[in-house]
């Protein structure tokens, strides 16, 4: 596997933006977590940034939430999500309005799902017209949300500031 660009000492320097002492709040990661995503086919590497940024609860980076690691599992197999990290998008939070944060895990960048097309809908036939790539790694997404002022904060902002 091509070595990827998950930007970590920017989603550190985003940590810090927000006051989140990272340090000493790690979690552990659970088996049956780590079991999900070896069997979904993260890398190695990725699965390491999960686990340095496991914590108790998810985190707030001005209306962009970083879920907690040990949810991302569950979150990504209930019924309204549509097992849509099995067509490569792995959520990962979620915007002010709820729309899924996801990672692209082919390209490893991050963007938008919107929630009320994904919810609404009985079966996806385009999983491309409710994505909005923002093209950032994950630290650059999270960094971004705490430098400018104009990041988008859900899918339909993402839409406008892609543009």
């Amino acid at each position: 596997m091509k070595n990827m660009n998950l930007d970590r000492n920017l989603f550190i320097e985003a940590l810090e933006k927000i006051e989140f002492d990272y340090n000493s709040s790690i979690f552990k990661v659970t088996d049956k977590s780590l079991d999900f995503f070896e069997q979904i086919g993260l890398s190695t590497e990725f699965i390491e940034f999960l686990k340095d940024f496991s914590f108790r609860s998810e985190l707030d980076f001005d209306g962009l939430y970083f879920n907690c690691v040990n949810k991302i599992r569950t979150e990504n197999l209930e019924e309204a999500n549509k097992e849509i990290y099995k067509q490569d998008l792995l959520i990962i939070g979620s915007g002010m309005n709820g729309d899924p944060i996801v990672l692209n895990t082919k390209t490893m960048k991050v963007g938008f799902v919107f929630h009320d097309k994904l919810w609404e809908k009985k079966t996806i036939e385009n999983l491309q017209e409710m994505y909005i790539d923002m093209n950032l790694s994950i630290g650059q997404f999270f960094y971004k949300k705490t430098t400018e002022e104009d990041f988008p904060i859900d899918a339909y902002d993402a839409e406008e500031y892609t543009q």
